[in-house]
């Protein structure tokens, strides 16, 4: 009986219905090889270890002060300092308990904004204080520091649409006259952030670029748009952008239409495939959180949008290194639980969604935090021209004999499933052993699937073991249309 060898696991993108493709990743992402055993190999994303807890509430914002390994981490009305020795302490008590908390930095002041006040915490002191300043614009938002200078937007009131500006390297003072008013398309603004020299003014309905010159002069800024650069393409969520590695992604729309887009430059270019816009327009998209991280040389844009329930909720990475977008969740919870990150050299920091605490990605790690963190792979459909073909047997080309010494994990097994209806539903649930520790050459594989014109494969692992799969066998034998 012939086997054949059949790719049928990690190309390709998802498409917006299971009968076109039923190619799907769950928590997980494809690694080119040169001279593998096959062309790609899926690799489970790393476990999470926690860092550090400040509570039961979320964490609304997060700063990493890069040089000393210092976290500045917003959670409910306090603002809290984990020092690198592990040593927590609160540093700042903010007028509001929910929402965004926007956090920058001078070099030797972290400008702390939460919507309502703008409080400056100075390094050398360790004292934080609260902007008085008269010309401070009350109920600004956002944070970002460029050419020596804090920027804040706002949304409503009389300057809505304007972004304001501090005075050179001290956020504690404002000048009411040191402001820019993006003026392309005016519909008002959704964020800004810095990317290079650059100001990126990210409006509802275009996205403009601000440069200037440092300047000493009260009311002076110098600031004029990086012309002609300015796009119709629009910017739909406020905290829907991220950078990761040299990308700068954001989620957008233009004429009705919704997506994720990279800028490269002053280029827009869209990377989301139709079944990505599809899924965020069934969504609150405006409610979208994007974060960025590194992982296996990887640079990953994620988007989250959260929400009470799975089928409202939402978890995706875009792959900027392979162009392929997988998903990502959490057992037991609606969105995957990882949030907010930040990246130090070769280490991963990342939020929970739902508590106060704070995780270090880890490659050696496949849980989180002691969660089931399950690994997913769906193949794309198998057919043959029509007619139908048996099945006689599966297996998956996956490394083995990785158990742990001791539970949970000591006797993995992975779960095997099987659609004969172009991905509709899913059947004949095998539980397949993955190997006891040393056993390397167990091979993961199961018998007897029957026979069916549209076949699809589903296997998963929830074992806190190694995921390293390169594809998938089958023993073929010829059916009857």
């Amino acid at each position: 009986m012939p086997r054949t060898a059949i790719p049928i696991f990690g190309l390709g993108n998802p498409a917006r219905s299971p009968f076109i493709s039923t190619v799907d990743r769950l928590n997980c992402i494809v690694e080119p090889s040169d001279n593998g055993r096959q062309p790609t190999a899926l690799l489970g994303l790393p476990g999470l270890v926690r860092q550090a807890t400040l509570g039961v509430y979320p964490i609304r914002g997060l700063f990493l002060k890069k040089g000393d390994l210092s976290f500045y981490v917003a959670v409910g009305n306090l603002i809290s300092l984990i020092q690198p020795n592990g040593v927590i302490r609160t540093i700042a008590t903010l007028t509001t308990d929910s929402g965004p908390v926007w956090m920058d930095e001078n070099g030797t002041q972290l400008g702390i904004n939460d919507g309502s006040t703008f409080q400056v915490y100075t390094y050398a002191t360790g004292t934080t204080q609260m902007v008085t300043d008269i010309d401070y614009q009350t109920g600004a938002r956002g944070c970002t520091f460029l050419e020596g200078r804090f920027w804040v937007y706002l949304t409503t009131g009389v300057n809505a649409g304007k972004c304001y500006a501090s005075d050179q390297y001290n956020g504690l003072s404002w000048d009411a006259l040191n402001f820019i008013t993006p003026a392309a398309r005016p519909t008002g603004i959704t964020g800004i952030d810095r990317w290079y020299a650059d100001l990126v003014i990210r409006g509802q309905g275009s996205i403009e670029w601000w440069s200037g010159n440092n300047s000493q002069v009260s009311g002076a800024l110098g600031f004029q748009p990086s012309s002609p650069a300015n796009t119709e393409v629009g910017s739909l969520s406020e905290r829907g952008s991220a950078k990761v590695g040299q990308q700068f992604f954001f989620v957008g729309g233009s004429g009705g239409t919704s997506g994720v887009y990279e800028m490269s430059g002053y280029q827009i270019t869209k990377v989301s495939t139709p079944a990505v816009d599809v899924a965020l327009s069934q969504r609150q998209i405006a409610t979208a959180i994007c974060t960025g991280y590194v992982v296996y040389d990887h640079s990953l844009f994620q988007i989250t949008i959260p929400a009470q329930s799975s089928d409202e909720a939402l978890t995706l990475i875009y792959d900027a290194t392979t162009g392929l977008w997988s998903s990502r969740s959490s057992a037991g919870l609606p969105y995957y639980r990882g949030l907010l990150a930040v990246n130090n050299s070769s280490t991963v920091f990342i939020t929970d969604a739902f508590t106060g605490s704070l995780y270090r990605m880890d490659e050696q790690t496949y849980d989180e935090d002691g969660q089931i963190m399950e690994y997913q792979l769906t193949s794309s459909h198998m057919l043959k021209e029509g007619d139908g073909f048996a099945v006689d047997g599966f297996q998956v080309d996956m490394e083995t004999g990785l158990g742990n010494p001791m539970p949970p994990g000591d006797d993995p097994h992975g779960m095997l499933q099987v659609s004969k209806d172009g991905g509709h539903t899913w059947c004949m649930e095998r539980s397949v052993s993955l190997g006891k520790m040393g056993t390397y050459t167990t091979r993961a594989q199961e018998y007897q699937f029957g026979w069916a014109r549209d076949w699809a494969f589903r296997f998963s692992i929830t074992d806190p073991i190694p995921r390293r799969v390169t594809g998938a066998y089958l023993l073929l034998q010829p059916g009857y249309a």
